[in-house]
């Protein structure tokens, strides 16, 4: 286990950068010694105009207009609560804001009240700029395969199940992940994948979801392997597992439920085992929707369970990868927007909760475990029905996913990702 203040073994030195104390290499300076970015700007009161309406919901402000012009599926200044306005994304009817991604409304006004919930008496804050990308080992670098060097006689890498890592892979993964937040890297990759819920990258209630997330996956794991490199990103089978007494929920990995009751300390649904709890000071929520810079997780309080092994079944079974209006398919099952009985994808992130709703979920590393399940259930789609494994929309194939091409300057298509064992396998 990584024990709290692992990082005391570093000084801040001139220019912001952590040296370790006995000499040595130099490393970017830790999260909580960096400033935390300011927001894009000071709120500013509601608008009033022609069809707002105002109410007052459990001590909160909040006005609605329902009027507001619609632009790529957002509402950017439909819904105010305390003078801040709140994202919402108008998709096939309903509504769903950037405080709880994975469940939509048949309503502004309920969009708007349930966002009111998840807040939990926190401050709704306005969305930030980006982050400025770091420099990153790219995936298809000259030499190497997913990130990882290759080796004689080696085809990629193996990705298992969480359960199965030993003591020393429980701790090479978390000391690969404090480590990239200390480099500014893990904060990076959660701000793009904020972004992808308000950006046209085809990665949200879309085709491209799984190709989309199964690049950022790999990004994750090329720098994960840079640091360890015989360390594949590990998957969390939710549909099995659904127990909190062992992996990937122990202290000595990511740890456990949230706090259960009220309070300041410990706060509503705050995480406080394991090495990315807030009590460490090594996991500082810097990029977000509210005021909450702390890990937390409602599991089971906040949603139903986790899909199961006949949900699973039900989506391998399914013959059709996509079709309009996208409501029906394996990939819509997958994800699991709008309605779909199934919904696997969503009810993950609905049944862990807290941090795991909001736009900003890839704070919690249990997102990309979450999504190394969902990418190792589309392999075995891929493997069960060849005959339309490569059924993506014609004009979505061959485009080169963002903004992985223009911010990082990876040119990476879903034609290149269909073949996941060109980098993987899964056990």
């Amino acid at each position: 286990m990584v024990e709290p203040g692992r990082r005391s073994l570093f000084k801040i030195a001139v220019g912001g950068v952590a040296v370790l104390a006995s000499g040595g290499v130099a490393v970017p300076a830790r999260a909580t010694d960096r400033p935390e970015p300011a927001p894009d700007a000071t709120p500013e009161p509601a608008p009033v105009h022609a069809g707002c309406f105002s109410e007052t919901f459990k001590g909160r402000n909040l006005q609605i207009c329902p009027h507001t012009p619609v632009v790529d599926d957002l509402m950017a200044r439909g819904v105010f609560i305390d003078g801040v306005p709140l994202l919402i994304a108008v998709r096939h009817g309903t509504y769903t804001s950037a405080l709880n991604l994975h469940t939509a409304h048949d309503s502004l006004k309920a969009a708007a009240r349930d966002a009111v919930n998840r807040l939990q008496g926190a401050a709704l804050e306005l969305r930030r700029g980006r982050l400025d990308p770091p420099a990153l080992d790219r995936p298809d670098l000259p030499g190497r395969r997913g990130g990882q060097r290759r080796r004689p006689g080696r085809a990629g890498y193996v990705r298992r199940n969480v359960a199965t890592f030993t003591s020393a892979e429980r701790a090479d993964f978390v000391d690969a992940l404090l480590t990239l937040k200390d480099q500014g890297v893990y904060d990076y990759l959660v701000d793009l994948s904020r972004r992808s819920f308000s950006s046209p990258w085809n990665a949200q209630t879309h085709a491209g979801f799984v190709p989309w997330h199964r690049a950022l996956l790999l990004l994750l794991e090329t720098q994960i392997q840079r640091l360890k490199p015989a360390l594949a990103l590990p998957y969390w089978d939710w549909g099995a597992d659904k127990g909190l007494a062992g992996a990937p929920f122990t202290t000595d990995l990511l740890g456990g439920n949230g706090y259960a009751g009220t309070g300041d300390r410990p706060r509503a649904a705050e995480v406080t085992t394991g090495p990315f709890a807030a009590r460490t000071g090594q996991w500082p929520i810097t990029v977000r929707e509210d005021s909450r810079g702390y890990l937390r997780r409602e599991i089971g309080r906040a949603g139903p369970a986790s899909s199961g092994p006949g949900q699973v079944n039900h989506f391998l079974g399914d013959t059709v990868y996509d079709r309009a209006p996208f409501d029906t398919t394996a990939t819509t099952e997958l994800e699991g927007w709008w309605g779909t009985p199934n919904a696997m994808h969503n009810r993950a992130h609905t049944w862990i909760g807290g941090t795991m709703t909001a736009a900003s979920s890839a704070n919690d590393p249990l997102f990309y475990l979450t999504h190394a399940y969902i990418d190792s259930l589309w392999a075995d789609w891929q493997l069960r029905h060849p005959d339309v494994a490569n059924a993506l929309p014609a004009d979505l194939l061959d485009t080169p996913l963002e903004p992985f091409k223009s911010e990082l300057n990876w040119t990476i298509t879903p034609r290149q990702l269909l073949n996941h064992g060109a980098w993987y396998t899964y056990t």
